[in-house]
C-alpha cells in the first residue's frame, strides 16, 4: 500500500500559506509554508496535507527544513494522477492549503552522538535533511538513490553523500548495489527512508550482518503503487 496514516481522532485542520515553490528537477518540488499555529516540531515529523475539496482525504509529507525556524518545508514529488501531490505542487506563492499539526515516530537524530548511516531514495531524504539542518544530527555518510540528478540539493558542505543514480550517468547504481562497500560497526545505527523495496533490502542486509533490530530504523514513503 502507499504511504497512509490512520489517526484515531481527526486532527484539527490548520491553514498554511505557501511562501515559496520551486522545482529542483525530476518532478521534485520544494515547497515552503507558513503556519502560525505550528510552534514546535521534531525532525522526522510529518504533516498531513488535505485535498482542496471537502472529502477530508490527505497525504502525509515529512518536514525537511530547520525546526528552529518558523518556516515549514516539504519535498514533494509530483504524480500527475496523484491524490494530493499534483494540486499541491501547482500551488503559487500566496495560496493557502489545509494541513494537520506535526506528528511522527521516525527520529533520525536519535540517539544523540551515535554512529549513524542514512539511506534514502528520492524525497525520502526529507527527514534526514530536517535532522541535519536543525543541528541535531551528524551522520557519517548518506547513501541517496535518485532516478535523475537534481538541479540543487542544499546540503551542508560537511555532509558526506554518496549519490546512487539508477537511470543516468556512466555507471548507474542503486543504493542497494553499494551495500558491500559500506563501513559500519556493531554500534552503528542504520536509518532507511523512501521506497519500501530499498528499505527491506538495506535493513535486511544489516540484520544479516548482526546489527540488532533496535539499531535499524525505517520510514516507508512509497511502494510499487503510489497515489501520493
Amino acid at each position: 500500500m502507499p504511504r497512509k496514516v490512520q489517526i484515531a481522532d481527526a486532527p484539527p485542520q490548520l491553514i498554511a500559506e505557501v511562501i515559496s515553490n520551486r522545482c529542483i528537477g525530476d518532478e521534485v518540488y520544494v515547497i515552503g509554508l507558513r503556519c502560525t499555529q505550528i510552534q514546535h516540531w521534531i525532525p522526522g515529523d510529518c504533516i498531513a496535507v488535505y485535498k482542496e475539496d471537502a472529502s477530508g482525504v490527505s497525504r502525509p509529507y515529512s518536514l525537511s527544513g530547520d525546526a528552529r525556524t518558523e518556516r515549514l518545508e516539504l519535498w514533494v514529488r509530483r504524480f500527475t494522477a496523484g491524490v494530493v501531490s499534483d494540486e499541491l505542487t501547482r500551488k503559487r506563492v500566496g495560496d493557502t492549503l489545509k494541513i494537520s499539526p506535526p506528528f511522527g515516530w521516525f527520529r533520525p537524530a536519535e540517539p544523540k552522538e551515535s554512529d549513524q548511516l542514512y539511506f534514502a531514495t528520492g524525497t525520502g531524504i526529507s527527514p534526514f535533511l530536517a535532522a541535519i539542518r536543525s543541528g541535531m544530527a551528524a551522520p557519517r555518510k548518506i547513501y541517496w538513490g535518485l532516478r535523475e540528478p537534481l538541479v540543487e540539493t542544499d546540503f551542508p558542505a560537511n555532509v558526506a553523500i554518496e549519490y546512487c543514480l539508477s537511470r543516468r550517468g556512466p555507471a548507474p547504481r542503486r543504493v542497494t548495489d553499494v551495500l558491500d562497500q559500506v563501513e559500519y560497526h556493531d554500534e552503528t545505527h542504520i536509518y532507511a527512508c523512501g521506497l519500501d523495496q530499498m528499505i527491506e533490502t538495506v535493513l535486511g542486509y544489516f540484520a544479516d550482518k548482526g546489527i540488532p533490530a533496535q539499531r535499524l530504523h525505517r520510514e516507508c514513503f512509497f511502494t510499487a503503487k503510489v497515489d501520493a
